[in-house]
């Protein structure tokens, strides 16, 4: 092809993709997808018979490999579609009592399937180094998150809170009842690697919580990284349904130092999030 064709071709071109909208910059839908199928390939945990791991530095024996109402095992060495949980023995060697709280078959179920969507959620949204993230049986709010070889204790907390219900019936009558609110409100927040990393929102009548605990070593995660899952939608959507139908008794009037003794330093605050 001479040089008049090609240019002829170009002009052809161009005056084809006139008017066309710019392609896509598919530069973040890469990022993202890529951040969420190594998420997914993190190492399994998959087992049928009982093996013991031991969280030296929580005094716990964790039990693997027990399962709660509706939750499947998933194939060994397959990739993760589900997050067995554990069973924390307070004293080594004492296996708790199973359902402690006397709950029905189906509200054990509903309890069972929202830790494991918040584990879903946990594993793609927390930072790589997080290669583990199991349930703990019995127990709606807690989870052991493994990071280095290590065993930490990570609540995620949705509950009744006497204050908020108080706050919510003496709202000014011309102001958004509680039931409208859709965001979550940021509340106080603590970093402290060598102890415990915690950010606190409130929602409707409930205060939300998110919490990891140092073990043998320093927490494995920061303020920040607990704002990106408490950021995400879906987040949101968990939080709405756990406030919507309580899974934590409610608890009486606390201060801020129950929660958080070494004070409140300051550090940048969440953003609010909208509830669909």
């Amino acid at each position: 092809m001479d040089t008049d064709d090609t240019t002829l071709l170009r002009d052809a071109m161009d005056r084809t993709t006139d008017g066309l909208p710019p392609l896509p910059d598919l530069a973040p839908l890469a990022v993202r997808e890529g951040r969420r199928r190594r998420a997914r390939a993190r190492i399994a945990v998959a087992t049928t018979a009982f093996g013991v791991v031991t969280a030296g530095a929580l005094g716990l024996t964790l039990l693997a490999g027990t399962t709660g109402p509706g939750v499947s095992m998933p194939p060994a060495g397959g990739a993760r579609t589900s997050y067995p949980p554990v069973v924390v023995e307070e004293t080594p060697g004492v296996t708790p009592p199973d359902n402690p709280e006397g709950l029905s078959g189906p509200e054990r179920e509903r309890r069972a399937q929202h830790q494991q969507k918040m584990a879903a959620l946990l594993d793609e949204l927390l930072p790589p180094k997080i290669t583990g993230i199991s349930p703990v049986k019995d127990r709606t709010p807690e989870y052991r998150i493994t990071a280095g070889g290590e065993t930490f204790r990570m609540v995620v907390s949705v509950r009744p809170d006497d204050d908020r219900g108080r706050y919510c019936e003496n709202k000014p009558k011309d102001a958004p009842t509680c039931e409208e609110d859709t965001q979550l409100r940021t509340g106080p927040i603590s970093e402290s690697r060598t102890r415990r990393v915690t950010v606190q929102y409130w929602y409707r009548k409930s205060v939300v919580e998110l919490s990891v605990y140092a073990g043998k070593a320093e927490v494995p995660v920061t303020a920040r990284h607990l704002f990106d899952v408490a950021n995400d939608p879906r987040f949101l959507e968990l939080v709405k349904d756990a406030d919507a139908r309580p899974m934590e008794a409610e608890e009486g009037p606390r201060s801020s130092a129950d929660f958080f003794p070494e004070g409140l330093p300051g550090a940048p605050s969440g953003k609010g999030q909208r509830a669909r």
